[in-house]
């Protein structure tokens, strides 16, 4: 009985606490500590709400000013008995980081609680250089020689955190150039913290007066440990780029920012998030002294070079002359060369490039190679005279002349046309009489003509003789200019026939007598091979079926 008396009675005051707790309202309280601490300390924030209900409480930090949240919000729940009235408070705490020396604020701060918001107005704090904190009073000696084993693992936000070095920087593989010259340029971030796990450029790396070409990170980026200024780092490389000049002077690099996160030194310490920029660096870019002729924009460690192929061709025919430059150097930028060796008598046409650059982070290392067609208009052993192309070395600071040539190329000579077969007149008659008969009979005196021929027969049998013959005489010798025209070829291209066609016109063209080479037939004939060239040399080869078809059509009229 004396049990069941006590039960009633704590139901009865249980009843009447939880009366008196649903008639409380709730209000908000804040804190902090300290308020004065060092700008290497921690201070701890409190916001308590008392008699919260069943609502889950949705807290508001306001501005934070010379403040960050380094640790929280964790919660805390208590209840208390007073006069046998009962009263429950929900706390939640942050940690605090003080970002400078001066003055600190955090709020207003509220709580929302459903529909209700609790202010609880804003709190400030006063930042001073160095650490206030006191050191804690000497404990007992433990098992583990006074050491706390599980602070590190679960962190200890009373004690100041060791705030990591973090630095951007721009790294250039040097800081004078010679114009034209290319470098490597890398922003590299420098820690001495835990690992990065999160990275986002707010100001992305620029290099205005400056040619760029960046180049792709590893996927996955391991850190290089590296010692500046005595004191050891975490060097991540960010970006790398490499730069080449295109004015002389000083070029600025801006400045580059990004936010950067960090990993806490435990498992239990915040995330970390800081924002960094590099330095604006300033390059001294030299001129370079005035160039010398063939001088294309060649600079660094570059060598010129040239050859023909083939050496020998037959009359027609082409030739194609290569300049190639290599070695390494500002090869993107350099320029067809200016001087080409070549002869007089050849005609030459606009030259195709081809590269093979690899841009590394090694700089810019390949060849590029330029091509020009050639075309000589007679036979023989044709010299091509040499020629010098320059190439800026920084190293030496001089200019080098490279001498490409003199070349060779054979020309082999043209078929020669048969020589016409004259007519040799019998002996004992005169040139240029007609053989007859030697005898002719003659008519009767008073006769024209024999009385049995009609003259009409006469006449149309002559007429008709004519134009027999004369039919037979423009066939025979259309075929014989016809055949200057060389069939055409099963799966021929349109450069192919048009390389035959070319041939054929050139062989024609040195049988023509001199006296029938001059005025519209021998303009016609330029028109034709400039045409031809055109097609056969065409960049891309691309389709000229029927331009090759249309000039098939002139060349025969033109030998006609």
């Amino acid at each position: 009985m004396r049990y069941a008396a006590r039960a009633a009675a704590f139901l009865v005051c249980l009843g009447v606490g939880a009366t008196a707790l649903a008639a409380e309202e709730p209000s908000l309280r804040v804190s902090l500590e300290p308020q004065r601490l060092g700008v290497e300390d921690l201070t701890r924030l409190t916001v308590q709400v008392i008699e919260p209900g069943n609502d889950r409480p949705a807290p508001d930090l306001g501005q934070l000013v010379n403040f960050e949240v380094v640790q929280g919000p964790s919660t805390e729940t208590q209840f208390s008995w007073v006069n046998g009235r009962s009263t429950s408070a929900l706390s939640l705490s942050w940690i605090l980081r003080p970002l400078g020396v001066g003055s600190a604020v955090v709020g207003p701060i509220t709580v929302r609680l459903g529909a209700r918001e609790l202010a609880g107005g804003a709190v400030t704090a006063e930042i001073v250089p160095g650490s206030v904190h006191q050191q804690r009073r000497a404990r007992r000696p433990g098992p583990f020689g006074g050491v706390d084993p599980f602070a590190e693992f679960f962190g200890n936000p009373r004690r100041p955190v060791r705030q990591a070095k973090v630095e951007m920087r721009h790294i250039l593989s040097r800081s004078k150039v010679a114009d034209g010259r290319p470098l490597v340029a890398a922003v590299v971030l420098d820690t001495t913290g835990g690992g990065v796990d999160g990275f986002e450029w707010v100001d992305v790396p620029e290099y205005p007066g400056w040619w760029v070409q960046r180049l792709e990170n590893p996927e996955r980026v391991e850190a290089e440990v590296v010692e500046v200024n005595g004191e050891s780092f975490n060097r991540f490389i960010l970006a790398r780029s490499v730069l080449i000049p295109l004015k002389a002077g000083t070029l600025q690099i801006p400045a580059a920012k990004a936010r950067i996160g960090f990993r806490g030194q435990s498992v239990f310490s915040p995330h970390t998030v800081v924002e960094r920029s590099t330095r604006t660096v300033d390059v001294v870019v030299t001129p370079r002294p005035a160039a010398p002729p063939g001088f294309s924009g060649a600079v660094g460690d570059l060598r010129y070079s040239a050859q023909i192929t083939p050496a020998t061709i037959p009359f027609g025919a082409s030739a194609v002359v290569t300049i190639t430059l290599e070695g390494k150097g500002n090869l993107p930028l350099v320029q067809a060369p200016t001087l080409w060796p070549t002869c007089e008598d050849c005609e030459t046409y606009p030259p195709e490039e081809e590269s093979a650059v690899t841009i590394d982070w090694a700089g810019i290392h390949g060849s590029r190679s330029w091509r020009t067609t050639l075309m000589p208009r007679t036979s023989g052993e044709l010299i091509l005279d040499p020629v010098e192309l320059a190439v800026f070395n920084p190293a030496s600071g001089a200019y080098e002349r490279h001498s490409l040539g003199p070349l060779t190329l054979v020309v082999e000579a043209p078929i020669p046309t048969p020589a016409p077969v004259k007519h040799v007149p019998a002996a004992g008659v005169a040139d240029g009489q007609d053989e007859g008969p030697a005898d002719q009979p003659e008519f009767e005196s008073g006769r024209g003509q024999p009385s049995d021929v009609p003259i009409w027969v006469v006449i149309g049998s002559a007429l008709l003789v004519g134009v027999f013959g004369g039919g037979l005489l423009a066939w025979l010798v259309t075929r014989r200019r016809g055949g200057v025209i060389p069939a055409r070829k099963a799966g021929q291209t349109p450069a192919e026939r048009a390389r035959d066609l070319q041939l054929a016109m050139e062989q024609w063209w040195v049988g023509l007598p001199e006296d029938q080479k001059f005025g519209a037939r021998e303009a016609e004939m330029k028109a034709v091979r400039k045409a031809l060239e055109a097609v056969r040399f065409a960049p891309g080869r691309a389709d000229h079926s029927e331009t090759a078809r249309d000039l098939e059509k002139r060349l025969r009229a033109l030998v006609r």
